[in-house]
């Protein structure tokens, strides 16, 4: 059973080396930086959540950044290891309540996600997520990124 609490920076520095291949790879391609580097620095915020296997080892970190100047708005994004994928059941019927939740905290939801992860792509497609454009040239690597939303209903 997947369990949900508050990050802290050790769950980051705990799950960076077992990432999933494609978000180390768009944390490159966005940021610049080994996820080893860029993941402590995502859980200093508010809003950020891990999900934790029944042995209590770190799968998976999520959340939501507001973004300054716009009470509505919050990027939402989420990383996680190759062993998740044995709890897709459990995320599937987690994963409505969390987006009510987040949605609470900002009506509206969006990033960018990679081109080339399509995992996350079928899932935000799954959870209601529209996808509004391609930019061709986003990030550091300049590499395909999909921006998309999802609004409160």
């Amino acid at each position: 059973m997947i369990t949900i609490r508050r990050a802290t920076e050790a769950d980051a520095v705990s799950l960076a080396p077992r990432l999933r291949s494609a978000d180390r790879d768009e944390i490159r391609a966005t940021l610049g930086m080994s996820p080893e580097v860029a993941l402590p620095l995502f859980t200093g915020g508010e809003h950020v959540w891990v999900a934790l296997d029944p042995d209590g080892e770190v799968q998976g970190i999520f959340g939501i950044d507001p973004v300054h100047n716009n009470p509505h708005l919050g990027i939402v994004w989420m990383v996680t290891s190759m062993a998740i994928m044995q709890y897709r059941r459990e995320l599937v019927s987690l994963a409505p309540k969390w987006l009510s939740r987040l949605h609470r905290i900002r009506p509206l939801l969006g990033n960018h996600i990679d081109a080339r992860n399509t995992t996350h792509i079928r899932w935000l497609r799954r959870m209601g997520f529209s996808f509004l454009r391609t930019h061709p040239e986003f990030g550091v690597e300049k590499r395909p990124f999909h921006e998309f939303a999802r609004l409160r209903s």
